[in-house]
């Protein structure tokens, strides 16, 4: 049981080395803000693709490297890994479930990456969305990143998001990102990387949020 709930719940790791700064989501961004409130918690992000292993882990990724430099914590629960409920597995997708609103309690920020599509919902992100109890993200701001589609589908996906995102306690979303095709550079065989402009986009949503948290949430939340 430990075993699972480590694959779970404790995040996609991402590798322990460092982007270098070219696009001015470096040194001198961190120096603008001062992030000391969270030195005891993080950004938590929940993932609606359907696999680990895309552009979504990509941008998950980048958003790790920005909330590096600012000297951020950041988490992931994706939403693909909810155990099925039945018989087969007794008491894992509770615990599931437990294990991520704990996170989110204890989060600064959620950030819910979800593809933009022509589909009223994102159905994977709402399938874990839907487990949450009422009012989990209350007094936390929310960072939508929409992957794929056209930059018009992300009023159609936040629209579709909005009902979910009310009963859990947001009432606005705190920033939104799109992240198309044009979004990513690709060299050779290198894996798919963020262009500048998508990146300081990206960060520059980052830096809003952490603009908006209030420290005593956090320390309510420790």
């Amino acid at each position: 049981m430990r075993q699972l709930k480590q694959r779970f719940l404790d995040g996609f790791r991402y590798p322990a080395y460092r982007r270098p700064c070219h696009n001015g989501t470096g040194t001198h961004a961190n120096n603008q803000i001062n992030n000391s409130i969270f030195n005891m918690s993080y950004f938590i992000a929940l993932s609606g693709s359907p696999t680990k292993f895309s552009k979504a882990s990509f941008l998950l990724q980048s958003v790790r490297w920005i909330l590096d430099e600012r000297a951020v914590e950041f988490r992931v629960v994706h939403a693909v890994d909810l155990p099925p409920i039945g018989p087969a597995t007794p008491g894992i997708a509770d615990q599931f479930i437990a294990d991520t609103i704990e996170q989110i309690q204890k989060a600064a920020a959620i950030v819910l990456v979800a593809p933009a599509t022509k589909d009223t919902s994102p159905a994977l992100l709402t399938s874990l969305l839907d487990f949450l109890p009422k009012n989990t993200f209350s007094s936390k701001p929310v960072l939508l990143l929409a992957t794929g589609g056209l930059p018009g589908q992300v009023a159609i996906l936040e629209r579709a998001l909005r009902h979910i995102l009310f009963r859990l306690g947001t009432t606005s979303i705190a920033g939104r990102v799109h992240i198309g095709t044009g979004s990513w550079l690709f060299v050779g065989d290198d894996r798919p990387r963020l262009s500048r402009g998508a990146e300081r986009e990206v960060a520059h949503a980052i830096d809003l949020v952490l603009r908006t948290v209030n420290p005593k949430d956090v320390s309510l939340a420790l």
